[in-house]
């Protein structure tokens, strides 16, 4: 069995289980990690995440740059969501 250190799908898998996931689900979030080819990684926003005016800044400023700092090999990440569709695409607080 490979060590998860040497194999970048599973340890992108690990962050985004550990550390992204919780993060984003404080607003209705989840990230799903699709797949990881050739250095790119490809994901799918979900929940409060699909449509959310800041998913770009999420997904560049956050998700992306996390994934890089620990994986340097990775030269992109890919947001794949459908941002327009979806039944429940914005988060809003609860008042």
């Amino acid at each position: 069995m490979e060590d998860s250190t040497s194999d970048p799908k599973s340890k992108i898998q690990e962050l985004i289980d550990y550390q992204i996931n919780p993060a984003v689900a404080g607003h209705g979030g989840v990230i799903e990690l699709l797949d990881y080819k050739d250095g790119v990684v490809y994901l799918r926003m979900g929940g409060g995440c699909q449509g959310c005016g800041m998913a770009n800044v999420t997904l560049k400023q956050g998700i992306e740059r996390m994934l890089r700092e620990e994986i340097p090999e990775i030269l992109q990440v890919v947001d794949t969501t459908d941002h327009a569709g979806g039944t429940n695409p914005y988060y809003q607080p609860s008042k």
